[in-house]
């Protein structure tokens, strides 16, 4: 019997394979290709001429290099993961047993989980406090926004330490296709940014809640509760029934928040980490 080459090789053009593989259009591919020109690498695994397998490894603005896996067979991640040197992070689901066991035989060691909700969009009355204003993101600054971004992630376990990056932060947020100016509302006080909740629209078939937070100061006053009143509303107005959203499982006040909201738990994504030491 003739034996499989397994490799890994930059994605070079091979939209037809890489189609084959995940089920998305060459269309589709593109546009993700284009969305991150020249930046961010795609790795894939091949079994002889078959792809089996995706990694994309991103330098984030925390500091962490982190590999955000496609779908992969068992025996493609020892050869992607083999490409990338030094401490890195991914996040696995938590049935992906598979996954899971190539991983942690490659050295890598659960840091931390998050639940995944699923929250209905439902309006519900949320006063504004007093002196406080709600504008869409789209009428902000880039700098204070990003700024008020950074210093809120201090406080969600797995995004502490990141850093002001203005390119990334533009490409991430204004000229995202997935940027939701009616979703993604920004809290003020005397032009003080001091708040924000960010719906997504898109890339997933449900709107995703990707961020929900308020300087510590302006907390207990019902702010958080009242953003995500004003999205829910604009959300509930075009039809949307349901959005998902992440919470590390330590975070009770993000876990109360969402429950509080109806929100259920479907599911578990755990973060994984491999140090330095361990590559190879």
């Amino acid at each position: 019997m003739a034996s499989v080459a397994l490799r890994a090789a930059f994605f070079d053009g091979e939209y037809a394979e890489l189609s084959a593989w995940t089920g998305e259009t060459r269309e589709e591919l593109e546009a993700q290709e284009e969305y991150h020109a020249g930046e961010r690498q795609v790795w894939l695994a091949w079994e002889d001429a078959h792809v089996i397998g995706v990694m994309k490894p991103w330098l984030r603005p925390d500091g962490r290099h982190t590999l955000y896996f496609g779908p992969c067979r068992p025996q493609a991640y020892p050869v992607l993961v083999a490409q990338v040197s030094g401490e890195c992070f991914t996040m696995v689901d938590d049935a992906d047993s598979a996954a899971l066991r190539e991983l942690t035989a490659l050295g890598f060691h659960t840091v931390r989980t998050e639940l995944r909700y699923s929250i209905p969009v439902t309006r519900f009355a949320a006063s504004i406090p007093a002196g406080i204003e709600i504008v869409s993101a789209a009428r902000t600054e880039l700098e204070p926004l990003m700024n008020l971004d950074c210093a809120l992630r201090q406080d969600i376990p797995g995004a502490d330490g990141w850093q002001p990056d203005p390119k990334w932060f533009r490409e991430e947020t204004y000229d995202s296709p997935f940027f939701d100016p009616e979703a993604y509302l920004v809290a003020l006080e005397a032009g003080k940014y001091i708040g924000l909740v960010r719906i997504w629209n898109g890339p997933r078939p449900q709107p995703r809640l990707g961020m929900i937070g308020v300087l510590p100061e302006y907390r207990r006053r019902g702010l958080a509760r009242a953003l995500i009143g004003r999205a829910f509303d604009a959300l509930h107005a075009r039809g949307a029934n349901e959005v998902v959203a992440e919470a590390d499982a330590g975070n009770n006040a993000s876990n109360n928040l969402l429950t509080s909201l109806g929100g259920a738990v479907t599911g578990y994504d755990v973060e994984l980490r491999r140090t330095a030491k361990t590559q190879g």
